[in-house]
């Protein structure tokens, strides 16, 4: 399963990438995460290790990823180490205009039995990932 939306924000790409790469934020901006954070050490980059603690459903689970790739003023890439199925996903950053033009793909790895489930899933996760982003622009558009 893919998921793809995009979103301008109104804010110089520095503001919305270091919004981003603070993984503390996520649980400011995404409905379903109620506490995210690092477990290394040090600034955001290629190696990161993650958090993030979900309620979804009225099921309380826990995921781990680590960033995968990281280009300053352009993209940010992530991969989970432990999850109920495995993800991957990309922020993309560009300017445009005055704002940022935030794109992101996210993709859950289904594969056997859990495969079947692809279109089901795809409704119930595409709204939210693009709900997610755009309460993302409106947060950062309101600071």
């Amino acid at each position: 399963m893919v998921i793809q939306h995009t979103v301008t924000i109104n804010k110089p790409l520095q503001e919305v990438e270091t919004f981003l790469i603070e993984v503390s934020n996520n649980s400011i901006w995404q409905e379903d995460v109620t506490e995210a954070g690092t477990t290394t050490e040090g600034p955001v980059g290629k190696g990161t290790k993650a958090f993030e603690n979900r309620n979804f459903m009225h099921l309380s689970f826990r995921t781990e990823w680590e960033v995968t790739e990281y280009t300053p003023g352009k993209s940010f890439s992530f991969a989970s180490t432990s999850s109920i199925a495995p993800y991957e996903g990309t922020f993309m950053l560009e300017p445009e205009g005055d704002g940022t033009k935030v794109t992101f793909s996210f993709t859950i790895h289904a594969s056997g039995f859990n495969g079947l489930f692809d279109p089901v899933m795809n409704s119930v996760f595409a709204p939210r990932f693009h709900s997610n982003l755009e309460r993302l622009a409106a947060i950062l558009e309101q600071k």
